[in-house]
């Protein structure tokens, strides 16, 4: 991957013809936009959404397309889901989970009386969705890529933020559940590379959605430039939701080298993200993680044969 320098992807050289991509999220904003750029590019889409219709011209019960609306947390609707994807195109090949939502803002340093003399609980909706629905969605993922021959394998590209990395003020719940995609990314590399399944990350920064503009936001690219414009005159670059979907088909694209990529999309150009944090510390999170790797499986192994040689005694 290009250290520090913009990645150009030339969306119009890709096919992913006879491919099927489930995208979770998929009623907006980038889950949208990522299932109108494959289905553009020959793929089968999956439409996993919660309550909403999606607003597109792709009609969305045809012999490529599949709607499903459900409730991401709930394990056996979404592994439903899966099956019926399954054995309607036949494999799934692409699997992003997108899906997001954040807590309410400033809960934490406001709890509200439950007028019973208690407090009410925190509203766990970015537990539920961004680390539930997304930890199901890459189970599940993996073991349909794992049923796949001529080619084996396949891609999962998690859809994060830029919050799994630095953290947003106000936002301590969303932006754990983001760093809980950053561990997801961190850990499944390793095991799932010899699969054949790459497992890749896109972190956008301030973004161009419903979610993230509520009640102005346009479809389109003329109203992103149009925000876009006038967001710098206030200081804040924003990056579109087509160029998030671009991310995702540049690391599909590139197969098992995506594996263990982050892509970080911020003022609308896209760059490599998680090799340039490991470089900077190469001390840390190269030569001293393979050691603590090493020292963890030297660690596995030999409780293993204690626990194997008390048992043979008693």
């Amino acid at each position: 991957m290009p250290n520090g320098e913009a990645i150009q992807v030339p969306t119009d050289s890709y096919s992913f013809k006879g491919k099927t991509v489930l995208i979770t999220g998929a009623s907006s904003g980038i889950g949208l936009e990522t299932a109108e750029l494959f289905y553009s590019l020959g793929a089968n889409i999956a439409f996993i959404c919660g309550r909403k219709t999606p607003p597109t011209k792709i009609p969305l019960e045809s012999p490529r397309t599949l709607r499903i609306n459900l409730n991401l947390s709930d394990w056996s609707a979404l592994s439903a889901a899966f099956l019926a994807t399954y054995e309607k195109f036949g494999r799934i090949d692409i699997v992003v989970p997108n899906a997001g939502l954040a807590e309410p803002a400033g809960q934490y340093f406001n709890l509200q009386e439950d007028g019973e003399g208690g407090l009410k609980p925190l509203d766990m909706i970015a537990v539920e969705i961004d680390i539930k629905g997304t930890m199901y969605t890459v189970a599940l993922g993996i073991h349909y890529l794992k049923k796949n021959q001529n080619p084996s394998g396949g891609s999962i590209v998690i859809m994060s933020s830029m919050a799994g990395y630095e953290g947003v003020s106000g936002m301590p719940g969303y932006s754990a559940s983001k760093h809980a995609a950053t561990a997801l990314l961190r850990s499944l590399p390793r095991n799932s590379g010899p699969l054949n399944i790459a497992v890749s990350l896109v972190a956008p920064s301030m973004t161009y959605t419903p979610g993230a503009f509520p009640g102005t936001y346009k479809p389109g690219k003329e109203a992103f430039a149009e925000m876009d414009a006038k967001m710098k005159k206030v200081g804040v670059n924003m990056s579109s939701a087509y160029t998030c979907a671009n991310a995702v088909a540049y690391l599909v694209e590139k197969g098992l080298d995506a594996n263990g990529v982050s892509l970080l999309v911020d003022r609308d150009e896209i760059t490599d993200l998680e090799s340039e944090i490991a470089a900077a510390r190469p001390e840390w999170f190269v030569d001293r993680g393979k050691a603590r790797e090493e020292a963890g499986k030297a660690f596995y192994e030999f409780t293993k044969a204690e626990a194997e040689k008390a048992k043979a005694t008693t």
